[in-house]
C-alpha cells in the first residue's frame, strides 16, 4: 500500500523515532514517550514495554490510541488500534541492544512485550523552514494581510 505521501509519513517516523502515544485512562487522556522499534510499509508502529506497565493495561482495556511525533521542521500525528503482542519470536525479531536498557530480562521474558499500533490514518506537517518559518509568515500576516504558506500537509489513510 506504500505510496508517496504514506513514505512521507514513515519518513518523518524514522527521522523523530519518539513519539507520544496518548491512550485513555480512567475516563482522561494521557500521552508517554516511546520510542519506535520498527514502522512497517504501510504505518503500523512497534514498540517494547514491560508487562506490568499502566501503558499495556491501557492498550488492553481501550485500544483507541494516538501517537505523534515532533521535529524540528516536521511532525505527525498517527491515529490506530492498540494490541499487546507477546509472542516470542516477534519479541526476537524486533529485538536490539538498545531496548536491553530497560528490559534487561530479554525477549524471551514474559516481563518483556511488544506494543503494537495498527495505524489507520495520519496527519503530517512539513516545513522546511522549521518554527523561524511560521513566525516570519505571522508577521507576514500581520504587515501585509497575506496569507502564510506553512508548507506541505496532508492527511493519510493507513
Amino acid at each position: 500500500m506504500a505510496n508517496e505521501e504514506v513514505d512521507k509519513v514513515i519518513g518523518i517516523i524514522n527521522d523523530v523515532r519518539i513519539g507520544m502515544v496518548a491512550t485513555q485512562s480512567q475516563g482522561r487522556l494521557v500521552s508517554r514517550p516511546l520510542t519506535v522499534i520498527d514502522v512497517k510499509e504501510d504505518g503500523d508502529l512497534w514498540f517494547f514495554s514491560t508487562a506490568q506497565s499502566d501503558i499495556v493495561r491501557e492498550f488492553e482495556t481501550q485500544d483507541l490510541v494516538n501517537v505523534s511525533f515532533s521535529g524540528n521542521k516536521e511532525w505527525v500525528s498517527v491515529s490506530g488500534r492498540a494490541s499487546v503482542v507477546r509472542d516470542v519470536a516477534k519479541k526476537k525479531e524486533l529485538w536490539n541492544p538498545m531496548v536491553e536498557t530497560f528490559a534487561t530480562d530479554g525477549p524471551e521474558s514474559p516481563e518483556t512485550v511488544l506494543l503494537r499500533v495498527d495505524s489507520e490514518s495520519a496527519e503530517y506537517w512539513k516545513n522546511p523552514g522549521g518554527a523561524a518559518s511560521l513566525v516570519a509568515g505571522w508577521v507576514k500576516h500581520k504587515l501585509t494581510g497575506k496569507n502564510a504558506e506553512p508548507g506541505d500537509s496532508n492527511t493519510v489513510q493507513l
